[in-house]
């Protein structure tokens, strides 16, 4: 272990998108727990009025779809990025992206695929998703989370801006590591932990 230019080791730093690894753990625990039905849970249980008069194929869209990158909606990352999060409502405008291919079809990366699961894990938990990660994830791993960057609707960003330690990381990692298994508890299950890491694309 060793650090550099005046860092220490609980300084935190953004850990960019390995905040959608967290977030997949975080669906993998609602599974886990009731809270969610599983990856062909579609969308729509969560935003049927969002989806009301857009094109019928985004109905098809699942948890799943959403993990894997292959919701099919054009994407909310690169020359889409400034504009969505400029925006006022950023699932909305996920959701009201153009469908470019079927569901399950195509991977198109997109921040937005993942930033529609911490609203559904808020609804569907009841907590927001800083609350049930400190709580189901963070603390069984030893650590507390600090919060991190909220959209304009108050969810907090589901694929971008978490703060880790790098000892922070570590812990996660060998959670994976150890099929989902920290000391002589169990945190995920190893079902989760086996299914996060088949290629799908």
């Amino acid at each position: 272990e060793e650090y550099f230019n005046g860092a220490r080791p609980g300084d935190t730093a953004n850990v960019k998108s390995v905040s959608k690894t967290i977030m997949s753990a975080l669906v993998g625990l609602a599974i886990d727990q009731g809270h969610l039905r599983g990856l062909d849970q579609p969308i729509a249980d969560f935003y049927a009025d969002l989806l009301d008069g857009q094109d019928p194929r985004k109905r098809q869209i699942t948890i799943g779809n959403l993990l894997s990158m292959q919701a099919g909606l054009e994407t909310t990352s690169f020359y889409n990025y400034g504009a969505w999060v400029l925006s006022d409502d950023w699932v909305r405008f996920a959701l009201e992206q153009p469908v470019r291919a079927a569901p399950a079809t195509r991977l198109f990366y997109s921040t937005g695929n993942t930033h529609l699961l911490p609203a559904i894990l808020t609804e569907a938990t009841g907590h927001s998703t800083w609350r049930y990660a400190r709580e189901q994830l963070a603390r069984p791993l030893g650590f507390e989370l600090s919060a991190w960057q909220r959209d304009p609707k108050g969810i907090y960003f589901g694929g971008n801006n978490m703060a880790l330690t790098p000892r922070q990381m570590l812990a996660f990692g060998r959670l994976y590591l150890n099929g989902g298994v920290i000391g002589a508890r169990r945190v995920i299950s190893a079902d989760w932990i086996e299914r996060s890491i088949e290629p799908r694309v």
